[in-house]
């Protein structure tokens, strides 16, 4: 056994040396989730061998809904994945919004979005992980391993690996979430902000039967939401509201407790026979906004840069377009002028971004009012808003 194959079996490091023998760029995706699966997807289409390393396990491709819009959607175009992307997920043809009685406020039919722009559509977030991954290699991508230390340069990045080896990459892409550790490494605390709207909750499952495939409902009251989302053969409900009401119950006490609100009706049926209310995740309903994308060799992506607010959808579309534009201009360069590259991808990409995420803080303004009178003065306001006026800035960024 050659000294090489032998480190490979031992350390990350040795295997990464292996797997960037003949690179042309020695790139490192920190994180596989949807920004850093597409960016590898991308890459590797273009003839590059980027590593990816990935905190959770190879089986740990689960998450919630997705909604994704045509943003997104026209990437997996590009990597001859769309056809299978409409077989896992179910087209969107209506927005329903109900009010805190039940009683529908305005429903507002997609189709003044969609035959100009493309289909939304909801699909299981694991699901499209798995689509995503499903190109490259597996000998390039390391699970259940994290960056402990960055050692950022001009001309290169020599990373730490949570084995202890390391390794130098021409780049480090931070793929790594609204939490990401490689933007702490690189960046100081003045450099990004999280912005909390004092609102969470839990997402759960449950089965699509009975409930129309092609709408999303959503309920706003006075602090309390509800949330059905369908995919593919199930639907997904979301239940939030004010955390300081929330931090003293359960997921299951929550439910009865809307059961009691709710009338007979769709929304209440929602509530029946919902899974895993015993292990729900609580989701902080919060967001990030990074001023500066990169530094030196080390770029961020997705979440880690720009994180958004569930309030719109947009958020796994504009990554998944983020990463084409790095992809797009990362093939159009070498090592020389990477810097270049980079500034690019910033100059065509972060207005765009950063103008969706505000939209996605102007619709959490709408929806997470806690009085009800803020609420009933809210409804009103909402009645006049068209599909197109509530989504503004995202209508911008898709011409």
């Amino acid at each position: 056994m050659s000294t090489q194959s032998k480190e490979c079996r031992l350390t990350v490091g040795g295997c990464v040396n292996s797997v960037l023998a003949q690179a042309r760029l020695r790139i490192l995706i920190v994180g596989n989730g949807i920004a850093g699966s597409t960016l590898a997807a991308l890459l590797y289409q273009h003839g590059e061998t980027p590593v990816v390393v990935e905190r959770g396990s190879k089986d740990d491709a689960g998450g919630y809904a997705l909604g994704l819009y045509p943003l997104g959607a026209r990437v997996l175009h590009g990597l001859g994945m769309y056809r299978r992307y409409r077989q896992i997920s179910r087209r969107m043809e209506r927005y329903v919004l109900h009010e805190s009685t039940g009683d529908v406020l305005k429903e507002f039919p997609l189709a003044e979005f969609t035959d100009r722009y493309g289909d939304i559509r909801g699909v299981d977030r694991g699901l499209l992980l798995a689509l995503l991954r499903s190109t490259v290699p597996q000998e390039n991508v390391f699970y259940n391993t994290t960056v402990q230390h960055i050692q950022n340069n001009p001309h290169g990045a020599v990373v730490t690996f949570s084995d202890g080896s390391a390794h130098e990459f021409d780049l480090v892409v931070g793929a790594d979430g609204m939490h990401s550790e490689v933007r702490g490494m690189i960046f100081s605390q003045n450099e990004f902000a999280y912005k909390a709207t004092g609102w969470g909750g839990w997402g759960v499952w449950r089965s699509l039967e009975g409930f129309d495939e092609a709408t999303y409902r959503e309920l706003w009251a006075d602090g309390w939401f509800i949330g059905l989302y369908p995919v593919q053969n199930k639907l997904a409900v979301f239940l939030g509201g004010n955390k300081k009401e929330l931090s003293t119950t359960t997921a299951a006490e929550f439910v009865e407790m809307l059961r009691k609100k709710l009338p007979a009706g769709i929304l209440h049926s929602a509530l029946q026979s919902l899974e895993g209310l015993d292990y729900a995740y609580f989701w902080d309903m919060e967001d990030c906004r990074a001023t500066q994308w990169f530094s030196k060799r080390v770029v961020l992506l997705g979440d880690s840069s720009t994180a958004f607010l569930p309030t719109a959808g947009i958020g796994a579309s504009m990554a998944m377009n983020s990463a084409s534009v790095l992809a797009d201009e990362l093939s159009r360069t070498d090592v020389e002028y990477l810097a270049l590259a980079l500034e690019k991808y910033v100059i065509r990409q972060k207005e765009r971004v950063e103008m969706a995420q505000k939209n996605s803080r102007f619709l959490a303004k709408l929806m997470f009012q806690n009085s009800l009178s803020t609420s009933v003065v809210r409804n009103y306001l909402v009645k006049m808003y068209s599909l197109q006026g509530l989504l503004k800035g995202i209508g911008k960024i898709m011409r």
